[in-house]
């Protein structure tokens, strides 16, 4: 007889357990914390979920924690926690949050070096550059920015930059606009020997730039966004850069002085799980340009075509797996070296030739890495400090095997540089340290086709 009753009492158990998991609850109430800034229609718009849905105990907590993962991508808050409580078949949502610090008034003190392997060759402050960069994040709690540049020295920045995500709460239609005044002494101007080649000048500005665009942006759906961009250039050079003995290419048919429009449009679909250090989930996006119109004769007048492509996977335990494509293609045979660039800016680069700038116009990168979790995400509170926006940090470690492929089309600079017209090929080892606020510290040991290796350091996640 006990038998059977103990049975009977375990049957119960397991049957309320699978009424639990299976049973179709209703969202009856959600509640905010810790949004002191942040306005909670800002909050709601990450959310999978709704107060009234119906849904089983399984399908919310999958959307729970996809929406915790919205909420630290949209990098307003350190932390997030959602958490449930049953009352019958109702269930009520408490999302806990600690915001992050929003103003940023930096100084800036700078070494104008594309790279920090470039900075290392010469180890010289001669290109030092110093003033102040405001950032003000989530402005109004509305997650809109002000950024403010002043910049002096080497180079001269004067800039405002300002998003604005949601021109109104209820909708998902943006608008940023901004404007850039630069002044350089020194500039790069063309690749010798698949090495970038500097002309300096300390009385005299080499290149002056004027840059300003007007933004729309409308997120589609939760993971989609377009935007449409209408900027306008002016570029001002002194006549040697431009010479036939330097880069006649450099703007277009040797002017030293010009101005045009670009129209562009973007789409993204972002579905990683981080935007800062992604382990999960993919992401893709395309870019149409129109750079310049030929209303008169010698005007730049060109468009390109911008590709990229990313997947994460867990393979098993701590083992994680990324693949990234990226490409591009211009309309016509060759583009202006100010515009083009080559292979060598961040994210254009193939690891292993962080040294090298490899000029030219098409081209296409393949990066993967192979990921080992060496310490696992933990939470450190530093005793002491009163400031929680500071206090309580997390961090963790990734090994990292990589192997990059690229390849860039070169119509014009062939005499002087070897690599372009070639595959590329890199490999190595690194080791990640990721970190709040979005930091991520990466040092890199690799090497290229060439059997030339190096250790590299860098600031951003690899792919």
């Amino acid at each position: 007889m006990f038998k059977i009753i103990v049975a009977a009492g375990l049957l119960f158990i397991s049957s309320l357990s699978l009424a639990g998991q299976d049973s179709i609850l209703v969202i009856n109430k959600i509640s905010i914390e810790g949004n002191k800034i942040t306005q909670p229609y800002i909050i709601q718009k990450e959310l999978t979920f709704k107060e009234g849905d119906s849904l089983s105990l399984v399908d919310f907590q999958n959307k729970a924690k996809r929406s915790k993962q919205n909420l630290l991508n949209t990098a307003l808050f350190n932390f997030a926690d959602i958490n449930y409580s049953l009352d019958g078949l109702k269930l009520n949502v408490s999302i806990v949050l600690k915001e992050r610090w929003y103003t940023w008034p930096q100084p800036i003190l700078i070494v104008e070096d594309r790279n920090f392997f470039d900075w290392w060759q010469y180890k010289t402050l001669d290109r030092l550059s110093y003033g102040l960069y405001l950032s003000q994040y989530n402005m109004w709690g509305r997650q809109e920015t002000l950024e403010m540049k002043l910049k002096f020295g080497y180079s001269q920045e004067i800039g405002v930059l300002y998003k604005i995500p949601y021109l109104i709460k209820t909708k998902n239609h943006g608008l940023n606009f901004s404007f850039l005044s630069v002044k350089r002494h020194e500039v790069y101007y063309k690749s010798m020997n698949d090495k970038i080649t500097y002309l300096k000048d300390v009385k005299n500005v080499m290149r002056s730039e004027f840059n300003a665009y007007l933004e729309y942006v409308f997120r589609s759906k939760l993971y989609q966004q377009h935007s449409l961009k209408v900027d306008f250039d002016e570029i001002k050079v002194q006549d040697t850069i431009v010479s036939a003995k330097e880069n006649p290419n450099y703007l277009i048919a040797g002017k030293n002085h010009v101005s045009y429009f670009s129209f562009r449009y973007f789409y993204k679909k972002d579905k990683r799980d981080s935007k800062n250090y992604p382990l999960e989930g993919y992401d893709y996006d395309f870019e149409i340009k129109k750079i310049g119109f030929n209303f008169a004769p010698g005007n730049i007048n060109t468009a390109s075509f911008t590709c990229t492509a990313e997947k994460f996977w867990k393979i098993k335990n701590r083992f994680y797996y990324a693949l990234g494509m990226r490409g591009r293609v211009f309309s016509t045979p060759s583009a202006p070296f100010y515009i083009a660039r080559g292979l060598g800016f961040s994210p254009d680069y193939v690891r292993g030739y962080e040294p090298y700038l490899i000029s030219g116009t098409n081209f296409f990168i393949v990066k993967s890495n192979l990921k080992f979790q060496l310490l696992k995400p933990h939470i450190y509170k530093i005793p002491y400090l009163p400031f929680e926006k500071f206090n309580t940090f997390h961090y963790s470690f990734y090994l990292n095997a990589l192997l990059d492929i690229g390849y860039i089309q070169d119509n014009t600079y062939t005499t002087n540089n070897t690599l372009a017209n070639t595959l590329l090929i890199g490999y190595g080892l690194g080791l990640d340290f990721v970190t709040y606020y979005d930091k991520v510290f990466r040092i890199e040991y690799s090497v290229n086709r060439k059997g030339l290796s190096g250790i590299y350091l860098s600031f951003i996640a690899p792919i």
